[in-house]
């Protein structure tokens, strides 16, 4: 897997966001920023964003997107249940077409970083594990790739 930014499958993001005429908003952790910032990196990206959100923290979890404190404790902050408490709260403060929401780790001591994370396009919901190798920044390029291919599948 690619340690570049897939600029080509952002761009194509962007244009059948357009096309469809969908908003998107973000809710992330371990990549911090990075989809959104990516996203913003396409001529474009202003007609689809509606709004983006670093939730690093467990409070801002819970502060900005309303993911439940018991959630975090029953499952931990790496969890599919926080993505999509996450996603959900996104979609509540945003109300765009599509959320994004992932948290995990970007770097592990066991060699294998684990993230989670949903994709909500308009009422379809997807809440699903993704495994990645490589150093701290390796592993946040390889996860935004991850995702912009999930959506860019799921806008098709």
């Amino acid at each position: 897997m690619s340690t570049t930014l897939n600029l080509l499958l952002t761009q194509q993001i962007v244009d059948k966001l357009k096309r469809h005429h969908y908003q998107i908003s973000f809710a992330e952790s371990c990549t911090g920023g990075l989809l959104v910032s990516t996203l913003v990196s396409i001529s474009g990206a202003s007609q689809v964003l509606a709004e983006s959100y670093v939730t690093y923290s467990e409070d801002a979890k819970c502060k900005i997107l309303n993911v439940s404190k018991k959630t975090l404790e029953q499952f931990s902050v790496y969890s599919a249940e926080v993505a999509l408490e996450m996603a959900e709260g996104l979609k509540k403060i945003t109300n765009a077409d599509v959320c994004i929401s992932i948290t995990g780790e970007a770097e592990s001591s066991k060699n294998v970083c684990e993230c989670y994370y949903t994709i909500i396009v308009l009422n379809q919901k997807i809440n699903e594990k993704a495994s990645f190798t490589g150093t701290r920044n390796e592993v946040r390029i390889k996860q935004v790739n991850h995702l912009f291919s999930r959506l860019n599948d799921l806008l098709d």
